[in-house]
């Protein structure tokens, strides 16, 4: 049950105010004159190179509503390769981010 859960429900479950402070924090550190496209853009370039992957889908998936392509999103993960991220950790971001936009839905 819990692994179906976005994460900060889950986190909510136990510590309502840390979820509401992570978010707060979240909409705080994308504020400015980025858009919310482009900086979740940034944040799965952020994610391919940690290796997060749970973290990497969630951020994919939501690039997935806002109209982001796949061809976009590998784009994103590509542009890391060399500079920050490892040839691996590029293949493993971009089966991650096959794998979002084989799903159902938007």
């Amino acid at each position: 049950m819990a692994d179906m859960l976005p994460p900060v429900d889950y986190v909510r479950q136990i510590n309502e105010d840390a979820a509401d402070a992570f978010q707060a924090l979240r909409k705080a550190a994308i504020a400015g004159p980025l858009g919310v496209k482009t900086c979740e853009f940034v944040v799965i370039g952020a994610l391919a190179t940690t290796g997060e992957e749970g973290s990497f889908k969630v951020h994919a998936r939501r690039l997935k509503k806002l109209g982001a392509s796949l061809g976009e999103v590998r784009q994103a993960v590509m542009s890391t390769l060399g500079a920050s991220t490892s040839f691996s950790q590029v293949v493993s971001a971009l089966k991650w981010a096959d794998e979002v936009y084989e799903e159902g839905g938007a």
